[in-house]
């Protein structure tokens, strides 16, 4: 695990209830972003391609909701990216800029969290065609 991932762990395990929305802004981030790196690391999920659409796309809507034009591009560059060595990188690269944003905002670790990020979901996220089966 590298030092990056350790303290997003951290962040992870102070921040994010078991269940259910943070109560805080920065847990809420923090839940997020983490959606987005377990389900790309043990699903090969993307957002905005397949599957990913439904289980990646709210919590990408969610993070360029905070508005951080770096946390917003990184997304924007990611959405239906189909490499996995490229979006390996960029789910590194937003790691780092969430830390960084956190870092630089700290009164959201403080900050009441009302929003859910499954309430950024859109209908359309369970509109995608699913891979066919195959032997070959």
């Amino acid at each position: 695990m590298t030092e990056l991932e350790t303290r997003i762990n951290d962040l992870f395990d102070e921040l994010v209830p078991a269940e259910g929305k943070a109560d805080t802004v920065a847990g809420e981030i923090i839940r997020a972003t983490c959606r987005l790196h377990y389900r790309n690391w043990n699903d090969g999920d993307h957002i905005g391609v397949g599957y990913g659409n439904e289980t990646c796309n709210a919590a990408a809507r969610y993070l360029m909701d905070i508005d951080d034009p770096y946390i917003t591009k990184i997304i924007v560059d990611m959405w239906g990216m189909q490499s996995d060595t490229v979006y390996d990188a960029a789910i590194e690269v937003l790691l780092q800029m969430v830390i960084s944003y956190l870092d630089a905002h700290p009164e959201l670790r403080e900050t009441k969290n009302e929003t859910d990020m499954f309430s950024f979901r859109r209908p359309e996220d369970l509109e995608y065609d699913e891979e066919e089966d195959e032997c070959w």
